[in-house]
């Protein structure tokens, strides 16, 4: 099959099995993303879901770690070309706080692999768990240390809604916000991954619709908003949503929202207006979990832009602070 330019639509990749759409390759060719699997060296396996494998690695003679993510078990030409715009999307983020691309290797075998930076510290739920006696304070805690742990918390917050204000600008919907698909780099800054990159994708945190065990769409229930449960429809007001959901995240030290709640009760329980309570923590404070709430309108149309939100965060951390610190390291 040709393009209407008369040149072939995909493109015969060497020492695979696989086809490439030609526009794919354009655009890879373009921002110099294609790499030569020599120029590649897999060190460890650091995270695997059920579709893909993410490994430590190596590009070239540099000593940097990179992430490297494949397919793994079985997939079709077209599970392939999905994977490989995957990459194109990655490729055109240019933003501090969202995953970018490192490059792509086409000729590594029957699946591609997926070149991006190392993100030394792994997922934020990870660290949030690990951290949970630090960040969950009892009354009767310091009132300067309850201080410092709100700082900490709302700058990743505003660092999360930093780069969601920007996806939101590209007109880039992520459908998938969570703690576990927020990766924390060797310098400690907050970068938002898509595309299954966390290793913490766990059954229980998803919902499989239409179809028996092995089938179906897995979806992320408890992060999801009504619309996008009910009729499919997903938006930046929908990822708003699940921002109030990931901000509920961080101030309960990553506990798993809605607990013991059956997810397929709660697009019920939302509709009759239950929505999760303020965390059992002194640090989430009324103007914090008022932004939560902000975010939870059953209407989409009353619920914050990201713009908005990243200003109502800043002036929080600006109020408590006395200052706006820029460049704070929330993990210190």
């Amino acid at each position: 099959m040709k393009a209407s330019d008369g040149s072939p639509s995909s493109l015969q990749v060497p020492g695979s099995r696989n086809r490439i759409p030609t526009y794919h390759m354009r655009e890879l060719s373009r921002g110099r993303f294609l790499l030569n699997i020599d120029d590649i060296t897999l060190l460890d396996c650091i995270g695997e879901g059920e579709f893909g494998i993410v490994y430590r690695g190596r590009v070239g003679l540099t000593k940097r770690d990179v992430a490297v993510k494949t397919l793994k078990g079985d997939f079709d030409q077209d599970e392939v070309d999905k994977f490989v715009e995957e990459s194109l999307k990655m490729g055109r983020f240019k933003h501090a706080h969202v995953m970018g691309l490192i490059g792509v290797c086409l000729d590594a075998g029957s699946a591609p692999y997926i070149i991006m930076p190392y993100m030394a510290n792994g997922s934020l739920l990870k660290y949030l768990k690990k951290e949970r006696k630090n960040i969950v304070l009892s009354e009767e805690a310091d009132e300067d240390e309850v201080k410092e742990v709100r700082k900490r918390l709302m700058v990743m917050c505003s660092q999360i809604a930093s780069g969601m204000e920007y996806l939101a600008a590209d007109k880039y919907v992520h459908r998938d916000l969570a703690a576990r698909n927020c990766m924390i780099d060797a310098h400690f800054v907050i970068k938002i991954a898509d595309f299954g990159l966390s290793e913490d994708l766990l059954e229980k945190n998803y919902f499989r619709q239409g179809g028996g065990s092995g089938e179906g769409v897995k979806l992320p229930v408890k992060w999801m908003a009504p619309e996008s449960l009910s009729d499919g429809h997903f938006s930046e007001k929908s990822d708003v949503w699940s921002y109030g959901v990931t901000t509920w995240e961080i101030f309960s030290g990553g506990k798993a929202p809605y607990p013991g709640t059956d997810p397929l009760i709660l697009i019920q329980s939302l509709e009759q207006g239950y929505r999760m309570p303020q965390p059992y923590n002194t640090v989430c404070n009324e103007e914090i979990y008022g932004i939560m709430i902000q975010c939870w309108h059953m209407a989409p149309e009353d619920r914050p832009t990201f713009k908005e939100l990243y200003c109502s965060v800043s002036q929080s951390i600006e109020r408590d602070a006395g200052y706006l610190q820029f460049g704070f390291n929330p993990f210190t």
